[in-house]
């Protein structure tokens, strides 16, 4: 029985976890893709310092997150997306 379900991925600017700079989530309906997003962020205040090899690991670099929102106003709309619950096609 294939399943429904959303996953997530997150991106971080350097070793701490609470430094997202991307976030990817994808909805999965009876085995098949049909929503995905990405979205950038910058990470929180005081956790936002990019690391050399978390740079090159994902490639997202200061300046790609500069004008987006912080983790905090962005969490909202991640919520919204991966709480929609996936139904049958």
């Amino acid at each position: 029985m294939p399943l429904s379900y959303c996953a997530i991925d997150f991106e971080t600017a350097n070793w701490f976890r609470g430094s997202p700079c991307a976030v990817g989530l994808v909805r999965v309906v009876d085995g098949a893709v049909v929503d995905a997003r990405r979205y950038l962020m910058r990470p929180p205040e005081g956790c936002d310092d990019f690391d050399d090899f978390n740079v090159m690991l994902h490639g997202i670099t200061p300046e790609m997150v500069r004008d987006e929102p912080r983790f905090a106003e962005r969490l909202p709309e991640i919520v919204a997306f991966a709480a929609r619950r996936p139904g049958p096609r």
